[in-house]
């Protein structure tokens, strides 16, 4: 496995504690999630609702549900809308006029003995709750747990860190919420009867695992060093795990592959407050960044707050943003307009200037093989992406080898024609699963 060290030269130190966000006045909240098209309200434009109050369902091809909407605010539905989700998709949404008095926010929530519960309503909270799986865009973390069907290997692998450098969320939350994120390891390794957990925990230190909250299940814990590019995603974590089960001859954890469930911080915390405290994913941890804006912060916001709000809550614009990028520098996507509401899947957002930008017009390939030389998984993203590109028909082993790509963006970084080779190569797997 091929790695660069200091990837992102990132000045800006660790944050000990999170802001909770301005409340807005209205907010904007998608129904229908990334990656389904198909999705059901369950109110109509005039109802009032409460706050966690189920909005919408997500739906898959077979209309089953994939997923719940809940409300983040308590007030009056007052428009179904277009908007512009934060991948750049066009989405559907509902508008909420904030009124009324909060169920959860604010409020002692008591403390529910979770292990009273059986599985099956263990699922039905986290599905009802709206609680999803980000560790690689956004998933239905109940769907992954009722179709892992592998007897061997089937471990819960929890990323205690961020696979983007230039974000901080997931260490946050690891750090500051330790507890919360091993409680909510030992509810989904407890349901999809796991035969172990592994964290990957950073070597800078600040994330300490207490194997006495997840007593019931073998733990293995595995030093990464976070300076190293790519180490956060499942192409290069299953080597890690492999090499530290030998070198620590725990023989247990050496069958750990793809077919494992791996979950990030922020995940297990929503477990945790839905599980433990009752509380529907209404809000997320958002790092909010840039050279654009006067200061940088962690913010607890509420989902459906404009990423224009993120921005006035830091004291404003320094400079002009020439671009607003979710989700990390690196693995991160451009959004056109400053309108995109906060979702489950955005765990931060930077305000970049144009002083910062590089040229980033792109021009034909030219062959140098960089792309190739610098891949982890050695592929050739630009034959990958030629037939994109040019519009011809890709051959069957070069689509198959697309299953292995991380995509860690790395080919993006070393294209001196700025080809966005990993997009494009996202772009033909999304299509090619679709069919």
């Amino acid at each position: 496995m091929k790695s660069i060290t200091n990837f992102v030269k990132d000045d800006e130190k660790d944050f000990s504690e999170s802001v909770n966000a301005f409340l807005p006045q209205s907010i904007v909240v998608p129904v229908n999630r990334l990656s389904s098209k198909n999705y059901k309200c369950v109110i109509n434009v005039g109802d009032t609702v409460r706050e966690g109050q189920l909005l919408a369902v997500s739906l898959k091809n077979n209309n089953h549900i994939d997923s719940a909407i809940n409300a983040p605010l308590p007030g009056t539905v007052v428009e179904e809308l277009n908007c512009t989700l934060p991948d750049g998709r066009i989405g559907q949404a509902l508008k909420i006029k904030l009124s009324g008095s909060f169920s959860y926010t604010g409020k002692n929530l008591s403390v529910t003995d979770w292990k009273s519960y059986s599985d099956e309503e263990l699922l039905k909270m986290m599905l009802s709750k709206g609680v999803v799986n980000t560790f690689t865009g956004e998933m239905s973390l109940v769907d992954q747990i009722i179709n892992c069907k592998v007897k061997h290997g089937r471990y819960l692998v929890v990323r205690m860190y961020d696979e983007d450098p230039s974000r901080k969320t997931d260490y946050f939350v690891a750090s500051k919420y330790t507890r919360e994120v091993l409680e909510g390891a030992a509810i989904v390794a407890g349901v999809m009867k796991a035969q172990g957990i592994i964290f990957l925990v950073p070597k800078k230190g600040g994330v300490n695992i207490d194997n006495d909250i997840v007593r019931d299940f073998a733990v293995l814990t595995v030093d990464v060093d976070t300076r190293k590019y790519p180490c956060g995603f499942v192409q290069t974590i299953i080597p890690l795990v492999k090499k530290s089960a030998k070198n620590t001859q725990i023989k247990l954890f050496d069958d750990v592959n793809a077919k494992s469930i791996f979950v990030d911080p922020e995940t297990l915390y929503s477990v945790y407050e839905a599980i433990v405290l009752g509380k529907p994913v209404t809000e997320r941890f958002v790092h909010v960044s840039g050279a654009s804006i006067y200061s940088s912060a962690v913010f607890k916001v509420k989902i459906g707050t404009s990423v224009e709000n993120l921005a006035s809550y830091c004291g404003g614009y320094s400079k002009p943003p020439a671009k607003t990028i979710i989700n990390g520098m690196i693995v991160g996507t451009e959004v056109d307009n400053t309108d995109v509401p906060v979702t489950k899947f955005v765990k931060s957002v930077m305000f970049v200037p144009r002083s910062k930008l590089f040229n980033q017009a792109y021009a034909p390939c030219i062959r140098c093989g960089k792309c190739r030389r610098i891949c982890p998984e050695q592929l050739y993203p630009d034959l990958i992406s030629y037939p994109v590109l040019y519009k011809e028909s890709i051959e069957t082993s070069l689509a198959a080898s697309i299953e292995l790509c991380s995509q860690c963006g790395l080919c993006n970084s070393v294209c001196p024609s700025r080809i966005p080779l990993s997009q494009i190569i996202n772009y033909i797997r999304e299509e090619k699963n679709e069919k």
